[in-house]
């Protein structure tokens, strides 16, 4: 759900400035049918589309990393190199950077070494500045899709966001969860990524009283939801991005320090997959004003200025 909110709101700013789109995709089909943008096969069509166009973006995300696999790491510095290597123009947009093995950062360091580089956070800009890397600071791009209509009402729910594989976030939102349901307060969870996140949407309906499960395959629905509740505590980063989007408080349960970089963005802090939930619990019952997100949306905005710049310089 995250990849497919930064591509909307990527590839409506493109449009909109007048160049033409087309997103590199393990689906194809279903990617132009979602986002009505011409799509190419990420592996299978990557150098006739490279071949075919004027530049490439490399973004956004958390795509240069090489904690979950260094082979996804060698893929997208090998489709920036590619790009280089055919004469296009390549920039990085709106990524976040890290973490990092040795190998993976040198890898890194020798692929962006002369490239227009924008990050979405400032713990990546200063990763990169270790690195040797210069970088400008945008914003997450799917913080450029359009604020949906906020329609909470006295009863809305404190809706609850897991990700899949992180048992002991799950965990901590069942705790958080009976808690809510105790003091008479609704709650809800939603899957935002079906193959990870129904499970322990499951587990938290069985352990948690009255609890509605939700479901959202769009980002439309997704954000609908998120519109609709009292609060947000979100394992997810998207599910916090969501949350700033409509303006509605949230709090988040640092999986990644994707997630606590975004956190600190905003100017307050993540809790831990083991958070205390008694304390979690009380911040999200006194109903804390949202933080402050306007000027990170700001700074997205602006973030495609810089990228529309490089994408026109001589």
């Amino acid at each position: 759900m995250g990849d497919e909110a930064i591509l909307s709101g990527l590839s409506a700013g493109l449009k909109a400035r007048g160049f033409e789109v087309t997103a590199l995709s393990g689906a194809p089909r279903a990617t132009e049918a979602l986002h009505g943008v011409r799509a190419a096969h990420r592996v299978r069509a990557l150098l006739p589309a490279l071949l075919q166009h004027d530049a490439l973006i490399s973004g956004g995300g958390g795509l240069l990393q090489d904690r979950t696999s260094a082979r996804s790491l060698r893929y997208y510095l090998g489709v920036l190199a590619l790009a280089r290597r055919l004469g296009k123009r390549a920039v990085v947009y709106g990524q976040s950077v890290g973490p990092l093995s040795p190998a993976g950062q040198r890898a890194v360091a020798s692929t962006l070494r002369g490239l227009p580089v924008a990050v979405r956070d400032e713990a990546s800009r200063e990763l990169l500045y270790t690195l040797g890397v210069p970088a400008a600071l945008t914003a997450d791009a799917a913080l450029l899709l359009p604020r949906p209509r906020v329609t909470p009402g006295g009863d809305a729910p404190v809706l609850l966001i897991p990700r899949g594989g992180f048992p002991e976030a799950t965990a901590t939102l069942v705790a958080l969860g009976k808690r809510l349901a105790a003091a008479g307060l609704r709650v809800a969870a939603m899957s935002v990524q079906a193959a990870e996140d129904d499970a322990p949407v499951r587990a938290l309906a069985a352990h948690v009283s009255g609890l509605e499960p939700l479901r959202a395959d769009t980002v439309t629905a997704a954000l609908a939801h998120v519109a609709r509740s009292r609060a947000v505590v979100s394992v997810r980063l998207h599910g916090l991005v969501f949350a700033a989007l409509a303006e509605r408080p949230f709090y988040a349960l640092a999986y990644d320090p994707k997630v606590t970089a975004f956190m600190q963005e905003v100017g307050t802090r993540a809790y831990p997959l083991r958070a205390d939930t008694a304390q979690l619990f009380d911040d999200v019952l006194r109903g804390a004003r949202p933080p402050a997100c306007a000027p990170l949306r700001r700074r997205a905005a602006a973030g495609l200025d810089w990228l529309e710049a490089q994408l026109k310089r001589p």
